[in-house]
């Protein structure tokens, strides 16, 4: 089965939230993986993971409207991925995003 090869594997969402509380959604491409997590389960916890390191294939000059369609969708929780290793450059759009919201 295809979903289960890759560096993002993939899950079953109505499984996945019959064992678990919650999920962790790559949204490198966008907020629309979340939907079908949203509709599996209404008490789940559903956090949209966005890369925000530009030289990593992120995109923080998209963060705000990212996140706006990501609760928009039904995402409970956001989630950063690798701002540890942002530059000022991306820190400072990571910043003005979130100031934003």
């Amino acid at each position: 089965v295809t979903y289960h090869v890759g560096a993002n594997a993939g899950v079953d969402p109505e499984h996945i939230l019959s064992v678990a509380d919650g999920v962790v959604v790559p949204c490198a491409g966008g907020p629309d993986l979340l939907a079908p997590f949203v509709r599996a389960r209404e008490d789940a916890v559903i956090a949209a993971n966005f890369p925000v390191v530009s030289q990593m294939g992120g995109s923080p000059g998209t963060l705000a409207a990212d996140v706006a369609r990501a609760r928009e969708l039904g995402a409970t929780e956001i989630r950063l991925y690798h701002a540890g290793l942002a530059s000022d450059g991306d820190l400072d759009a990571i910043r003005e995003a979130l100031t934003g919201l």
